[in-house]
């Protein structure tokens, strides 16, 4: 697992770090790029009660299972992907120019995360 979080990060321009973590803010495992200051799993371990907060309301209005969450601020920008009922991996972002190319990666390397766990 640590092997695609390296991976990923590496393949997303701007990355500053990724992390597996459980809905109940602990976190499983992380990958960094050296010269990141972002403390990546305090952010994913504050908005992670946030998100099961999300994913109750959007289970309440019948709209489904969440599978993405993307938080943009001035700051950066937390891509998350909801792997199960459990886990999520989360990408922060320090430039929001290649979201897009973000949310790509962290889909296709979803996958083999979940099927580790």
């Amino acid at each position: 697992m640590q092997e695609i979080l390296q991976k990923i990060i590496e393949n997303i321009p701007g990355a500053e770090g990724a992390i597996l973590m459980g809905f109940d803010g602990i976190a499983v495992m992380q990958a960094t790029r050296d010269a990141s200051g972002t403390d990546i799993e305090s952010v994913a371990m504050e908005f992670s009660f946030r998100f099961i907060e999300l994913c109750k309301a959007a289970e309440s209005l019948e709209m489904g299972t969440i599978t993405d969450i993307t938080v943009k601020a001035d700051g950066g920008t937390l891509i998350t992907r909801v792997l199960n009922e459990e886990f999520f991996v989360s990408v922060f972002l320090a430039d929001p120019r290649h979201l897009g190319r973000g949310r790509w990666i962290l889909r296709t390397h979803a996958v083999d995360l979940a099927a580790q766990l």
